[in-house]
């Protein structure tokens, strides 16, 4: 046979399944990067005879292997390989088909087109008609087999398109049929022929169902799943999936840094210099051997004359050794190279060029990450669970890890992996190439199969130790709930539940794993084998030396660490892809408050507040504010009233601007708060929130955090102010004492007043208090009342409350229902209204307004007494005035017997009517009785007693003015002394302190009350006295003492008698 022809058939014998291996895995590559994988529906009918048929085609090219073996015939080992390579390949095809339930076709039909060609092709050339006549029966069944093989390639073929061509016809033809209106239940992907969802989503949601509760880790990872499925269903491929991953580029590349760029280059090299260490430390071991053996038979050769000498000098006499073929130049040599390769040669110094690189990836990604959460709107971080952003951002190294392991471990294992094949190829001949590649493709296929099989199984692992943690978190954490039901013996048999269900988990998988890896080291050792039987083979019969078989023995055990990787590869890959999948997409997310390009700073003029018909909505569908609109002057206060979910808090927010308006405008000073810059508007706000949130530091950080250049006395100067600096020095650190998380060590006012003294050091020009006196007791609220109206002071001032006693000295009291504006204007105003407002008073002062109980006829009278009195009366006062004297002794004991009142008509009851009216103890008691009533609490707090027999008021040196029992008095809020007596008598003390000039005055009403107008209409008061305190409260006592008695159902009824 000519050279040139040898060489052709030679060359076409070896591109035959190279060209099907690269055609396959080309082709599969490129259907799961494009998701065709996972959306094909393709499920052919003949499946089972193209399975059959691709059987008999591997048992063809193995059986073809067999007979030229027989033949006797080594120099085709082209063709013993080129057919071996063959099984390789198609019986790879024909495992991956049998485990794919809906396979892509085309790789396979396009490998066994390939077939087609090169088979009769390559017989052509291998025909021999020179060759024996015993050759030419082995030539006949060869043939035999060849075209059995293209019979079944032929039917291959066949079959697909014709199945094809049918599917074709029936696609166009149920589209023409297709309904344009969707049928019920079906969903967008059944009406694609090729692409759908995948049954394994079925499948995973049918186990969580079975499953039940879902535990942390497996809520995170399912989120990340649907992520990941979400955006490659919208990229429409892995590549394009990958590639918005390109958006860390920045921070793990050191794009900027010329320095850091060059150590990554530096890092590479050092990793190509690793590459060739690899393939010269066998190399030379071998030489050392060789070298070894020629010193050893010139040395021995005239001094030995054993029988053995001769097993060992099996070669002739060499020539005169130069320097290099010395033993001890080898080995020093092979020394070199070894440190080279330690932990203490081109490794160091790869470690440390890389390692500002990867520190430089570690910080930039997570600061930058930091950064963008911190600076989205408030509308992320309302929604967002904050351990999954915590998480996300702390798994930003899985995006520096993840190129690492792509760039420097991932390439120079597959160089080397290349490498060892051309290399064991070139030494050793193309059968320890094709024992190379074989045991790396099985060792690969073997390992990526356990593994896929073992994935559910780890998963219910790392579900399990996560459960185990929480049982044992949960029990701790809520240890003195445990103890309080006595569950401590429950909780210890959880436990150990959980930690039984753990280890029985943990050991399906570690017998998994046991059994994988004795598979791969079975494949391994097979591999090992057989390339040393062939080293054998090649040694005794003189076509290798014997150094060249520790060669590779050594190559081959350095190929169990790149098969390793690969074999784990694909798993850590998607592991970092889950890890850094919520990380992209919290920087993908785009905050809907934004600075506008060259946006002014804002300028503070007055503080006057204007909403202009704003509209709002969270999530563009419910409309939260409808046409809000209105003004507020500089320096004045208004509130918000309404119930829980009307949109007073969501007002403050929008002034805030912790989001943007829908519809309308917000304008400080005339500026529209969107068109400034945000940082500049915030620097002149100030927020005492409901539920304040302190940092787990110092009262002192914590109060300076609002100004951070503040010194100590300015510190001090504001919590004096808020009333809370003398508290703080009674704490065993002082103002160094750490209040805990979000200030769990500090009470509810205390709490409240840190909060106000860290506005009052903020020094704002605009006051928003959302709620701050809520859950307050009485006294605490009466020192963060005071405290914050020296917050507020001479500001714009924004509250939101729903005790209504907080706010009824506001400027302006707006009244929030659904989202709208139903009222507004001053408390008195409201309350004359007789609207919302009055309502929401009325209820929380526990008094019914008019008419809106009919049951109950003795309520209607006290609400018409207490709603439409026929006069009013108001006694001015300064706030600060001087305390009333104490209660007159003149009055007589009061009488047992209570008389009615004028005007109280007779409750209808079936009691006996003979038995005594009900009369409480308390009103028995000659001692009078002090009642508590709804008070500004910026003023000293009044106190009224009352009685059910005639008052008697009566000024200092004044006659006395009497009137019916339990008025409803209008007066200010110096403290009123009522007695409770036979002849009971009001004290009213003038401001002054001088004494009333005498003027008397009787009168009685008709509804049982008085109203007791201003001095000077009794008697001459000073000027001075008549413009001071202009501020007026009033307060209502019911006309009735006497508590009516409850009906008990054992008594007879009257029907026609009035409850």
């Amino acid at each position: 046979m000519a050279p040139s022809f040898e060489l052709l058939s030679k060359s076409l014998y070896y591109a035959y399944p190279t060209l099907v291996s690269i055609y396959y895995f080309i082709c599969y590559a490129i259907a799961t990067c494009t998701l065709r994988t996972t959306a094909s529906k393709d499920q052919h009918p003949r499946r089972s005879l193209i399975t059959f048929l691709m059987v008999i085609t591997v048992l063809t090219y193995f059986s073809q292997v067999l007979l030229i073996l027989i033949s006797q015939n080594p120099a085709r080992e082209d063709a013993i390989v080129s057919l071996l390579s063959c099984v390789l390949v198609f019986g790879l095809e024909l495992a991956v088909l049998h485990e794919t339930k809906t396979p892509i076709w085309h790789p396979y039909i396009g490998s066994f087109a390939i077939g087609i060609i090169f088979d009769p092709l390559l017989e052509v050339l291998s025909l021999n008609p020179r060759g024996r006549e015993s050759a030419r029966s082995f030539r006949f069944l060869e043939a035999s087999l060849v075209a059995t093989r293209l019979t079944c390639t032929i039917l291959i073929l066949t079959v697909y398109f014709a199945w094809y061509k049918r599917r074709t016809q029936e696609i166009g033809s149920d589209s023409e049929r297709q309904s344009l209106l969707r049928k019920k239940g079906d969903s967008e992907e059944t009406l694609v022929s090729d692409y759908g969802a995948t049954d394994s989503a079925e499948d995973d949601s049918t186990k969580a169902s079975n499953k039940g509760p879902e535990c942390e880790w497996e809520r995170r990872q399912r989120i990340a799943k649907e992520q990941r499925d979400k955006r490659l269903k919208e990229t429409g491929s892995w590549w394009t999936y990958a590639m918005g991953f390109k958006l860390f580029l920045p921070y793990v590349w050191p794009v900027n840094n010329r320095g850091l760029q060059v150590r990554a280059v530096l890092v590479g090299l050092c990793l190509l210099i690793n590459n060739g260490l690899n393939v010269l430390i066998p190399t030379q071991i071998g030489i050392v051997t060789n070298t070894l053996t020629n010193s050893f038979n010139t040395s021995t050769a005239s001094s030995l004359n054993s029988p053995l000498t001769s097993l060992y000098n099996t070669q002739d006499s060499p020539k005169s050794p130069s320097a290099w073929d010395s033993p001890w130049i080898q080995v020093l040599i092979f020394a070199g190279l070894k440190l080279s390769a330690s932990e203490a040669g081109v490794s160091l110094l790869r470690k440390r060029l890389w390692l500002p690189v990867e520190f430089y990836s570690e910080r930039a990604i997570v600061e930058a990450a930091h950064s963008h959460v911190m600076n989205l709107d408030a509308n992320f971080h309302d929604t967002q669970s904050l351990s999954d952003v915590l998480v996300a951002i702390q798994n930003g190294q899985s995006i520096s890890e993840m190129l690492e392991t792509i760039c420097f471990q991932a390439l120079p294992n597959f160089i080397d992996l290349v490498v060892a094949f051309i290399y064991l190829s070139v030494m050793f001949g193309p059968y320890e190439g094709f024992i190379t590649i074989s045991t790396s493709v099985l060792f690969l296929y073997i390992s990526t199969t356990v593994i896929a099989r073992l994935r559910s199984a780890r998963e219910t692992e790392i579900s399990a130790y996560f459960e185990e943690h929480y049982v044992l978190q949960s029990g701790i954490s809520g240890w003195s709930t445990v103890s309080s039901f006595n569950q401590v013996q429950y909780e210890e048999d959880r436990y150990s539940s959980a930690i039984q269900d753990r280890i029985a988990k943990q050991k399906v998988v570690w017998v998994g794993y046991m059994f994988a890896h004795a598979f791969q080291y079975l494949v391994l050792l097979a591999g090992l084998l057989a390339g040393l039987f062939l080293a054998v083979y090649q040694v005794t019969h003189g076509i290798i030396r014997p150094g060249a078989f520790l060669t590779l023995l050594t190559y081959w055990s350095q190929l169990m660490s790149p098969l390793s990787f690969f074999a784990g590869l694909g798993r850590s890959i998607s592991r970092n892809l889950l890890q850094a999948e919520r990380l992209l997409d919290i920087m993908q997310t785009k905050p809907s408050v934004v600075n506008k390009p060259n946006a002014p700073p804002f300028q503070f003029k007055a503080g006057s507040v204007q909403f202009k018909d704003v509209k709002f909505s969270y999530d563009n569908k419910k409309q939260v504010l409808k046409h809000i609109d209105f003004s507020v002057q500089p320096g004045t206060t208004i509130a918000f009233v309404g119930q829980t979910g009307a949109g007073k808090s969501t007002i403050l927010k929008l002034l805030d601007r912790f989001y943007d308006v829908t519809e309308g405008c917000i304008k400080i000073d005339g500026q529209d708060i969107r068109e400034v810059d945000l940082h500049s508007l915030r620097a002149h706000i100030g927020v005492v929130p409901q539920n304040p949130s302190l940092f787990n530091d110092t009262i002192m950080s914590n109060i300076r955090y609002a100004k951070l250049e503040a010194t100590d006395e300015e510190v001090f100067e504001a919590c004096r102010a808020a009333a809370i600096h003398d508290q703080i020095l009674g704490f065993s650190d002082g103002y160094n004492t750490r209040v805990g998380e979000r200030g769990i060590k500090l009470s509810g006012g205390e709490l409240q007043r840190v909060a106000i003294a860290r506005a009052i050091l903020r020094q704002p020009k605009i006051v928003l208090l959302d709620e701050a006196t809520s859950a307050i007791d009485t006294e605490t609220e009466f020192l963060i009342q005071q405290a914050l109206r020296r917050l507020c002071k001479n500001r714009t001032t924004f509250i939101v409350a729903h005790r209504l006693s907080t706010i009824v000295n506001a400027d302006r009291i707006v009244v929030v229902a659904n989202g709208e504006i139903l009222e507004q204007g001053n408390h008195e105003t409201l309350i004359a209204a007789g609207g919302k407002y009055a309502d929401l008073w009325s209820k929380q002062i526990f008094v019914k307004p008019k008419g809106q109980d009919a049951d109950d006829e003795g309520h209607k009278d006290v609400a018409k007494d207490l709603n439409t009195p026929k006069r009013s009366t108001t006694t001015d006062a300064k706030e600060d005035g001087a305390q009333s004297k104490k209660l007159n002794k003149d009055g007589a004991k009061q009488s047992a017997e209570m008389k009615t009142p004028s005007g109280h008509k007779k409750e209808g009851s079936k009691l006996n009517p003979d038995a005594p009216e009900f009369t409480p103890r308390s009103l028995q008691s000659p001692m009078a009785k002090t009642m508590m009533v709804g008070h500004d609490p910026f003023s000293p707090t009044p106190a009224i007693t009352s009685t059910a027999t005639p008052i008697r008021i009566q000024y200092p040196d004044a006659p006395v003015v009497t009137f019916s029992p339990a008025p409803v008095v209008t007066i200010s809020a110096t403290p009123i002394n009522l007695q409770a007596s036979e002849n009971p008598v009001v004290s009213l003390p003038r401001p002054d302190g001088r004494s009333w000039t005498q003027n008397t005055s009787e009168g009685s009403t008709d509804n049982g009350c008085i109203a007791i107008e201003n001095a000077n209409k009794q008697v001459a008061r000073p000027e001075t006295e008549q413009k001071n305190n202009p501020r007026k409260v009033s307060y209502k006592i019911p006309r009735y003492t006497g508590a009516r008695r409850n009906q008990s159902r054992s008594e007879p009824s009257d029907s026609n008698a009035k409850s």
